[in-house]
């Protein structure tokens, strides 16, 4: 399996007075077990993939369930264009040569990637936790397997996080706990952008103090493939640059250097944890992959493919509050299996 490996004062002084931090760290809550994979956002909804067995791309059997402690687990499988050619109706499932479900017709264009909702989850969960290999077929025709190695130790994990192990509503950990036991999930963080402020007079001509602040990045090469300097004023006196650094075959990391108007006191941004997971240097933390930035919106975008066909990957959305770059939004998939970017999973919100 592929794996991804991310009085007013003067403004200079209004420049060294803002703190540059994400805020709470936003970490990952990810599972990898075998030919299964799942993760849980930071209000407790989660989703899990199997996938085949023989590293067949565009196969994959989805389940999702929101917090919230009536909330249905929905089941459904997704067939690439190559899986799903020829496919118009329902399938059915078995499990270790058993019927165990049925599906609703699918949903989606036939050259793409679509969708069979499964009708009844909850027989097929049950199923699942018991079961070796899913084997779809279009009545007397096998379609696809899907690889129950690890469903259950992920579903399970999903029932831990979702605090719903030892009760009814529990997907794999069942027992007599009512489903009034599960506490609410966590409320999405309320970020509210800064206040868009006028872009004139700006220029792109990166200033001698900026360029000399990232002598130490390598990003000061003449690579032609490189495109130029952008600058978004964030607010009076403070001005963003995303740099491009170094350019790969599908996508650029960029550099970003907080500055006043005229490139004095120039410090690097920080990004927190980023698209990486983990503990970065300060020199990491203010690069970003595919930045744009949206100064109507005072919202900054990072986009990282895992590979070329943009099969996994991670991207998010930060929020400029005028004191931080704050996460707002993070979508991902770290293991490549030909699913494209609509079915990557959303591991970070906010309101």
């Amino acid at each position: 399996m592929i794996r991804l490996v991310v009085p007013t004062p003067a403004p200079w002084a209004v420049l060294c007075a803002v703190l540059l931090l994400a805020g709470p760290a936003a970490a990952r809550d990810k599972l990898e077990i075998k030919d299964w994979w799942g993760a849980c956002d930071n209000v407790r909804a989660c989703t899990a993939y199997g996938f085949s067995s023989d590293d067949v791309d565009g196969v994959a059997l989805r389940v999702r369930r929101d917090a919230g402690r009536n909330a249905p687990p929905l089941f459904d499988l997704v067939l690439g264009p190559e899986q799903g050619r020829g496919v118009a109706g329902a399938l059915d499932l078995f499990i270790d040569g058993k019927a165990v479900a049925r599906t609703d017709a699918p949903e989606g264009g036939n050259e793409d990637f679509r969708t069979w909702a499964v009708a009844d989850g909850a027989a097929l969960s049950a199923a699942i936790a018991r079961g070796a290999g899913l084997e779809l077929r279009a009545g007397k025709k096998a379609v696809a397997t899907v690889s129950l190695s690890g469903a259950s130790a992920v579903l399970r994990w999903i029932d831990d996080r979702q605090k719903r192990v030892g009760g009814v509503t529990a997907l794999v950990a069942k027992g007599a706990a009512p489903a009034a036991a599960v506490p609410a999930p966590p409320p999405a963080p309320v970020i509210r952008a800064a206040r868009a402020v006028s872009q004139k007079g700006l220029t792109d001509k990166l200033p001698a103090l900026v360029r000399k602040r990232i002598a130490g990045l390598d990003c000061t090469s003449d690579n032609p493939a490189l495109e130029a300097p952008e600058s978004s004023r964030l607010g009076p006196g403070l001005v963003l640059w995303v740099i491009p650094c170094w350019v790969g075959a599908y996508q650029t990391a960029s550099a970003l250097v907080l500055a006043d108007e005229a490139g004095g006191h120039a410090r690097l941004a920080d990004l927190g944890d980023g698209e990486g997971g983990g503990p970065r240097a300060a020199d990491e933390r203010a690069m970003a992959t595919n930045a744009n930035y949206d100064a109507d919106q005072q919202k900054l975008y990072s986009y990282a493919k895992g590979r070329g066909v943009a099969d996994c990957g991670i991207t998010e959305t930060r929020v400029w509050t005028g004191k931080a770059f704050v996460l707002a939004d993070r979508s991902e998939l770290s293991v490549c299996r030909g699913l494209p970017e609509e079915f990557w999973v959303e591991t970070y919100r906010s309101r």
